[in-house]
């Protein structure tokens, strides 16, 4: 009896231990472009259902959000507050209690910038946008302690040769090395977009449900 006891109590506990670790609660968090404050059809919205489906979702702030990535950056060191209903959110203090932040910033400033005949100018713009991302980083590695996911740039015309693959590897090689040391995750988006139907039109550098569904999927697995 006292065997058969003993034999049920060590099931109990590796349940309880299971269910422990394998039910992760999150503060989700995104910051960026205005894009992320889109809610339906967008990928946070498929992640914050994801999480609502698991109960593991504690709070989702798509609030803060700046098209210009040292604006984000000065958003941070300014603790830039925001009022939504009763509450009011403050950037660093969001950032501090956040368990997994997603920082998706620049697709935006390249399609404005990049020109698919023009590969210099098209460096030129990303160096900048490099040094920018950089500060925004360390901004937002002084206060977040979670994971943190960085979304990567795709090719926002529809012309494809090879100056254009080399361009977007050299980026993803970038950005790859910058954020490693930080303990970022990085997510290519590059071959993802070409190699599929993702984007809105052909006018367009905004993706497809398709798309952001793919996105948020990815998203999951590091949530996991």
């Amino acid at each position: 009896m006292k065997k058969i006891l003993y034999i049920f109590l060590v099931i109990i506990s590796i349940l309880l231990i299971y269910f422990n670790v394998n039910n992760h609660k999150y503060n989700y968090t995104i910051i960026g472009d205005e894009i992320i404050s889109d809610s339906i059809g967008n990928y946070n919205y498929y992640v914050k259902n994801y999480l609502e489906r698991k109960n593991s979702l504690i709070s989702f702030n798509n609030l803060y959000y700046n098209d210009s990535i040292i604006g984000l950056a000065n958003d941070i060191k300014n603790n830039r507050t925001i009022i939504k209903g009763d509450n009011e959110y403050y950037l660093k203090k969001v950032l501090r209690e956040s368990d997994f932040v997603v920082i998706d910033i620049g697709m935006k400033i390249l399609n404005k910038n990049y020109d698919q005949y023009n590969m210099n100018k098209n460096y030129y713009y990303f160096n900048r946008m490099l040094d920018e991302i950089e500060k925004l980083i360390e901004e937002v590695t002084k206060y977040s302690c979670g994971k943190i996911l960085f979304l990567g740039y795709y090719n926002p015309s529809n012309y494809y040769d090879a100056k254009t693959d080399e361009f977007f590897y050299n980026i993803d090689s970038k950005l790859q090395e910058m954020l490693s040391r930080k303990s970022i995750i990085y997510v290519d988006l590059y071959d993802l977009v070409k190699g599929n139907h993702y984007k809105l039109s052909n006018n367009s550098y905004l993706l497809n449900q398709y798309a952001h569904k793919k996105i948020a999927s990815i998203i999951e697995y590091y949530l996991e």
